[in-house]
């Protein structure tokens, strides 16, 4: 089974703090862009991995709004090692606990 790689789905908009997490998700699989909440009023920018069959959700936050993406062939310890990167100190960081799938 060949890996894909890039742009999943017809939406393109990213959230600003998204932008760099999805810039080194897209060298390794495939990263399909969710609709954009505005109104949300947190604190600074999150980042949520949650575990699903077959992919990755990926919730980030920023001040104004959240966006969810979902992350196709991308194992959790490359995620987790991405966002260790000091380019996302400033993101609050929230992985699964437990073993990695």
């Amino acid at each position: 089974m060949t890996r894909a790689r890039g742009r999943a789905g017809s939406h393109t908009t990213l959230i600003e703090a998204a932008v760099p997490l999805v810039r080194r998700l897209d060298r390794l699989g495939r990263v399909s862009r969710g609709m954009i909440e505005a109104g949300i009023g947190a604190r600074g920018h999150a980042v949520k991995v949650t575990p699903l069959p077959g992919c990755l959700r990926l919730t980030v936050v920023s001040k104004v709004s959240r966006q969810e993406l979902h992350a196709y062939g991308i194992p959790l310890a490359a995620v987790a090692a991405i966002l260790a990167d000091p380019e996302f100190r400033a993101y609050k960081v929230n992985l699964p606990h437990g073993p990695a799938s």
